[in-house]
């Protein structure tokens, strides 16, 4: 089922979904290049879902990921006290998921499409776009070069320049109100179930952590912060500072999580989480489409943002290769994954809810409350739809 024309796409953004993307489309007789703002990689850690994996799967990467990362099958959830409020799965049908760091994960797919011959072209960051008639798309950089391609797709995350092309008008990524951090500890002997990620709702800020089968903890924080910081307002602070701030956000809590962060080999630069509460009217305008965060960005919290963009990467290849019109090619793109994201953010929306709480009052409702919630939403029957979706390569896309 290839495409007898020869077509070029251009997409904007290597990081997870871009070069994926790109191997869907060679495997579909698509010519694509990949052009990226940063020089170097960079990024921490996530949980990549098996729905996710599913995808990397498809091109023969799954393995290498595992590799690389420590497979997750399921959750556990405390309060800083230590009192369990509940558990889950975090994966379907005996599959896994996995605990990667986001360089690796990106460089396992970047370098596969350079094996296969796809071209990436980093410290290019898009400036403009021309379309011209339509045959024809123009990416403009910032160092004044220039390329054309048939289509380009937007895969340049939730500050997207495609969509401020397409959508001038669209308001851009909301901020959710949290910070992030979190690090790496290896040497320290935490006990813990195999295959299992920890949620802690602790007095002043909501710590996550897993351990690996080597022992190796990969550990995050989120805590609230009510305005918005301004761009640049972390720029300076020091690796000792960020450990001394993170000890004091756990003073109270249990004496095991200051261990893992005194323990650290290295601690995240604070950042601010954003999503987009309202997805663009459309994904796409004329020869230009969007995919990733660019699209549909959710919160962290949700575990799901570097699968939903790999979903994506699959369904709009397939679209590409099977249906000729481009325009419908989008369309029925945009059809087939627009609820599923909307579906998505509502998770996120509703794992973000907890960690705003910093009163005591309502830290003991929510304690209270939480294994209700969880019996109704984190159960295998209300959980299934994230993580049994899978796309088969091998069925045509109708218009």
């Amino acid at each position: 089922m290839k495409m007898t024309s020869h077509k070029k796409v251009l997409i904007i953004g290597c990081g997870i979904a871009g070069p994926a993307l790109a191997l869907f489309l060679k495997r579909a007789g698509i010519e694509a290049e990949i052009y990226e703002a940063r020089s170097e990689s960079d990024g921490y850690s996530l949980s990549l879902s098996c729905n996710g994996v599913a995808v990397l799967k498809e091109l023969g990467l799954d393995q290498e990921v595992f590799a690389q990362g420590s497979p997750v099958s399921k959750w556990e959830m405390s309060n800083g006290k230590g009192k369990s409020l509940g558990g889950g799965e975090l994966a379907w049908g005996g599959q896994k998921s996995v605990f990667i760091k986001r360089v690796p994960l990106g460089a396992i797919i970047a370098d596969e499409a350079e094996r296969q011959g796809i071209k990436i072209f980093r410290g290019k960051k898009l400036y403009d776009i021309e379309v011209i008639g339509k045959g024809e798309v123009i990416a403009m950089f910032q160092d004044s070069t220039w390329v054309s391609g048939d289509y380009l797709i937007g895969s340049d995350g939730i500050h997207s320049r495609t969509r401020q092309i397409i959508d001038p008008s669209f308001p851009g990524a909301d901020y959710t109100g949290l910070i992030n951090s979190g690090g790496y500890t290896s040497g320290l002997a935490i006990s813990a179930p195999p295959e299992t990620t920890q949620f802690i709702f602790c007095k002043r800020a909501f710590f996550g952590y897993h351990v690996s089968s080597t022992g190796y903890i990969y550990w995050f924080v989120n805590w609230p912060k009510k305005e918005e910081p301004v761009r640049g307002s972390f720029d300076g602070i020091t690796e000792e500072q960020r450990r001394h701030d993170l000890l004091e956000l756990f003073r109270d809590d249990q004496p095991f999580i200051r261990e893992i962060i005194t323990s650290a080999e290295t601690t995240f630069p604070y950042f601010s989480a954003y999503a987009l509460s309202k997805q663009p009217s459309s994904w796409h305008k004329g020869p230009i489409a969007l995919m990733g965060d660019a699209a549909h960005a959710i919160s962290p919290s949700s575990g799901q943002g570097a699968s939903m963009a790999l979903e994506d990467a699959i369904v709009l290849a397939k679209c590409l290769r099977d249906i000729p019109n481009v325009e419908k090619a989008f369309t029925t793109y945009e059809h087939i994954r627009r609820e599923r994201t909307v579906k998505m953010y509502e998770v996120g929306e509703r794992s973000d809810s907890g960690k705003y709480v910093i009163n005591p009052f309502i830290q003991w409702f929510r304690d209270v409350t939480t294994p209700i919630f969880l019996k109704r939403f984190a159960n295998p029957e209300a959980s299934d739809w994230m993580y049994s979706y899978r796309v088969d390569w091998n069925t045509k896309v109708s218009p």
